[in-house]
């Protein structure tokens, strides 16, 4: 039987990216050995942006719970603020760009998991 396994993002070191934004991956088969999904934290800084990615294969679930921004594809623009709820499916080229003052912080989950957030065989 497998043991529970506790995070906490203080013993995380977050991953600087630029455009400026920090992300701290915090479930994965790196960090506790899950199989199936990975699970962290982003924040973006004003003015700054996630730039346009796709995933070709991983659904995408991200949850806002500071600052304002927009979720953008190709079809349409979604405003976001703390409570928005986002599910991106694969395939979908999008970007995430931080339009207030203050940080845009979310939660984000993948399933499954990057190949990023797999050990090296």
């Amino acid at each position: 039987m497998s043991k529970v396994k506790v995070i906490h993002i203080e013993d995380v070191k977050g991953i600087k990216r630029e455009p400026p934004r920090t992300s701290w991956i915090l479930i994965s088969e790196k960090t506790v050995g899950s199989k199936n999904i990975a699970m962290g934290v982003n924040e973006t800084y004003p003015g700054s942006m996630v730039p346009e990615h796709k995933h070709e294969t991983e659904e995408e679930v991200m949850y806002f719970i500071a600052g304002k921004g927009k979720f953008v594809t190709r079809e349409e623009e979604i405003n976001l603020s703390p409570g928005t709820v986002v599910y991106n499916p694969p395939g979908q080229l999008h970007k995430i760009i931080n339009t207030g003052d203050e940080v845009l912080r979310f939660v984000w989950i993948y399933s499954p998991q990057l190949p990023s957030h797999k050990k090296e065989k």
